[in-house]
């Protein structure tokens, strides 16, 4: 095959992906739900917070400044607190803020990622790719490719990567959407965000063979919707289980044999609550809005290791993948 007959191959498929993406009839809820997150991006609104950058102690101080100098003291000097409010939807919700303009955003864009690309924008994602598979392997461009010398595993694995990258046009449009709309209301540029789009893409890598293997083997996008959905739910609750025993004291600790099957599962599986940790890190938010005590420790004893767990989770992918090959190689299947 040449590479001129391969990209002609994969602008298929790509093409295919699309259309599918577009006539699935979760579509309208997907372009619903990212409208509503670009538009509470474009909402946020700040009042009476300033920014670090043209901060000066004489005309404001935050919560940490007070403390240092002195609540007498600052009263003595005629010097404020900041005492301002995030507001949202155009001031329909307004939340307390005592840190500076940077703090808001960053503490914005950690909850807009939960959304965008952690745990409710990836399962969405799942749901809404899960029936790409089941339907390609039964329609048209399936019983068109297979008259051609190519191998049903190359066919698969090409369908599957242009999902990636349909998966990777909504990505942009959504996080590359909100950053700009954040950016626009609030005049605060943290590129660090864009790195949510980056994770996105990896977890969907990690997760999305399970649903490729659902699909194949059952043809069935219900099929694949449930699984998909149990699948993120067992990696989690074993990630979690992982973090839990770290943390747990020798007396709540689980038994030997229950620990050891845990850390194989946790290595042989993709890690989502490792991605939401390191996802924290690159946006330099987990000191300042910190998860929760036993995966911040995990983090912090190095028991999370970001290269380590991102490229096993990787790994686990490509098996997932490889079965998934030869579950189509099966002739009843054919």
């Amino acid at each position: 095959m040449t590479g001129s007959q391969f990209l002609q191959i994969m602008k298929c498929f790509t093409g295919e992906s699309l259309r599918q993406a577009v006539a699935s009839y979760l579509f309208p809820l997907l372009l619903f739900y990212s409208a509503m997150i670009i538009t509470l991006a474009a909402t946020v609104r700040f009042s009476n917070i300033p920014e670090a950058s043209s901060y000066e102690i004489a005309q404001r101080a935050p919560v940490e400044e007070a403390a240092r100098i002195g609540k007498d003291e600052l009263e003595k000097s005629g010097i404020p607190l900041i005492q301002g409010e995030i507001r949202l939807l155009f001031g329909a919700v307004k939340i307390p803020w005592v840190k500076f303009r940077e703090n808001a955003v960053r503490y914005f864009e950690s909850m807009l990622v939960f959304f965008t690309s952690d745990a409710v924008g990836l399962i969405f994602a799942l749901i809404w790719t899960a029936g790409f598979i089941p339907e390609f392997l039964q329609g048209f461009w399936w019983n068109m490719l297979r008259l051609r010398p190519l191998s049903t595993g190359f066919m698969l694995l090409g369908k599957t990567f242009s999902i990636v990258i349909v998966l990777s046009l909504h990505g942009i449009i959504l996080i590359g959407g909100s950053w700009i709309a954040l950016g626009i209301a609030t005049n605060v540029w943290n590129g660090l965000f864009l790195w949510s789009f980056a994770i996105l893409v990896v977890q969907f890598i990690c997760f999305y063979p399970a649903s490729v293997f659902l699909g194949t083997w059952s043809r069935s996008t219900m099929v694949a919707i449930i699984g998909s959905i149990a699948f993120w739910a067992i990696c989690w609750m074993v990630n979690h289980a992982r973090i839990s025993n770290l943390s747990a004291t020798t007396a709540e600790s689980s038994s030997g044999v229950a620990i050891w099957l845990i850390e194989i599962a946790y290595w042989a599986l993709p890690k989502p609550i490792d991605f939401s940790i390191i996802l924290s890190d690159l946006m330099g938010t987990i000191k300042e809005f910190p998860p929760p005590t036993a995966w911040m420790n995990a983090f912090e004893t190095r028991n999370i290791i970001p290269f380590a767990s991102i490229g096993t989770s990787l790994i686990s992918s490509v098996v997932v993948l490889w079965f998934s090959c030869i579950e189509l190689k099966d002739p009843i299947k054919e």
